[in-house]
């Protein structure tokens, strides 16, 4: 078993989504990540989990796949799910993840992120701010790709700061 690696498939469901937590946590522990780093990329896998449980589109029997892997000098969280044909969210999602590597750092993403929910009225379970997290809290790089078979696997970077050889 490679202790460096988790990867699970689990039914789209919260249930499934929030057990996810302990087990990545732990496994990043064990890999050498200290407790705030793997507290850090435990988040962005919870995240990535919940927009696939929240924007995918399922079938009988289909599943979220999740492979969260470490490495030397970065890890990466990758989450795929089944997209909707035509999917209105991948437009979103694609111009939201520009928006954010458009800014020269994650934390003035998050905060205008900040600015616009305060002042837009609630609506359940859509404040947008999950990427933002991901970029400004979880210290990672996004980016995503659509296979032939329409599933949508999104990928988060996280670069270990003083790793060496």
């Amino acid at each position: 078993m490679d202790t460096n690696a988790l990867e699970l498939t689990l039914p789209p469901d919260w249930a499934a989504v929030k057990a996810v937590w302990e087990p990545c946590r732990s496994m990043l522990e064990e890999a050498g990540l200290g407790p705030d780093e793997a507290y850090a990329i435990s988040m962005v896998a919870q995240e990535l989990l919940e927009n696939a449980v929240k924007y995918g589109a399922f079938g009988p029997g289909e599943a979220v796949r999740i492979r969260v892997r470490v490495e030397r000098d970065d890890v990466t969280v990758e989450v795929a799910s089944r997209l909707g044909v035509d999917d209105a969210h991948l437009r979103v999602f694609d111009r939201t993840v520009q928006w954010i590597r458009s800014f020269q750092d994650p934390f003035e993403a998050y905060v205008e992120r900040l600015k616009q929910v305060s002042s837009e009225p609630y609506a359940h379970g859509k404040s947008g701010l999950g990427l933002t997290r991901i970029a400004y809290e979880g210290r990672c790089v996004l980016d995503f790709y659509v296979d032939s078979g329409n599933t949508l696997a999104v990928s988060a970077v996280y670069r270990r700061e003083g790793e060496t050889a």
